[in-house]
């Protein structure tokens, strides 16, 4: 695709073709369900309206729709467009895939690194107002890990989730 933009629209300046090719890209991606004519007359048909409507997206299009080599052009970029969308959405699952896997591996060296830290104040804090309140004997922390106090303390919440705090309740209030 990158040779292809070298070749098409030579009589454009830099600016006019870069905002031309990337507003097609767009347009073909809002319509690329249809064959390349009917996009190309479509892309027309709206550069038309806005020109009349007196706010045109390329003031300089209404003339250059008279070439033909222009809607060569385009309707060859058309489809390029339309190509690249095609590898892109053959594409898809292995990108998602590959989202999650990265995902994973973010997660374990998060818990690589929290392996290697001690135990916030919070936790241990947060680990004795459990302990108090559900009367569970106090495991030692002091060669714990944040990682290791952090699964203590979602253990601790899951076997007692159902007699979890209410709103407006303090850990004083609760037997």
């Amino acid at each position: 695709m990158y040779t292809l933009k070298n070749t098409l629209f030579l009589n454009l300046t830099k600016n006019q073709k870069s905002s031309l090719l990337g507003f097609l890209k767009s347009f073909v991606k809002k319509h690329g369900d249809k064959e390349t004519n009917e996009i190309y007359d479509l892309f027309v048909e709206d550069e038309v309206y806005y020109f009349e409507q007196g706010v045109p997206h390329f003031e300089w299009i209404i003339r250059e729709f008279e070439h033909e080599e222009f809607a060569k052009q385009v309707c060859l970029y058309i489809d390029e467009c339309k190509k690249q969308l095609q590898i892109r959405e053959a594409q898809r699952p292995i990108l998602e895939k590959q989202k999650e896997l990265m995902k994973i591996q973010r997660q374990k060296i998060r818990e690589f690194k929290l392996s290697k830290e001690p135990p916030t104040k919070k936790q241990l804090y947060y680990y004795d107002q459990l302990c108090k309140k559900y009367n569970i004997e106090k495991e030692d922390t002091q060669n714990k890990s944040r990682l290791d106090m952090m699964r203590i303390i979602e253990r601790i919440v899951d076997e007692h989730k159902d007699t979890e705090i209410k709103p407006g309740k303090s850990l004083k209030n609760l037997p």
